[in-house]
């Protein structure tokens, strides 16, 4: 593969990194607070009076999907915002 086809195709990856966002359901959340333990931007806090992660500082999130992998409840989604 050529640089300008591999430099084209990243550049659409990059694009399309931009519309994801992370959809949280707080009624399905365990509180095992995995989704803040692997967190490498710091998105997540364990509540400890209701049992339950809580999602902030959304605007440093970088969509990675590592909270979606780690929540064992399906409470975490990562989607397309287009």
């Amino acid at each position: 593969m050529d640089i300008k086809k591999m430099l084209v195709a990243e550049w659409q990856n990059v694009q399309q990194l931009r519309y994801l966002s992370i959809k949280f359901d707080p009624a399905k959340c365990v509180g095992t607070w995995q989704c803040y333990e692997v967190c490498p931007v710091g998105c997540w806090t364990p509540n400890y009076q209701t049992r339950q992660a809580e999602f902030h500082n959304g605007h440093r999130c970088i969509a990675c999907g590592a909270c979606v992998l780690q929540c064992p409840a399906d409470a975490i989604q990562l989607t397309v915002l287009r």
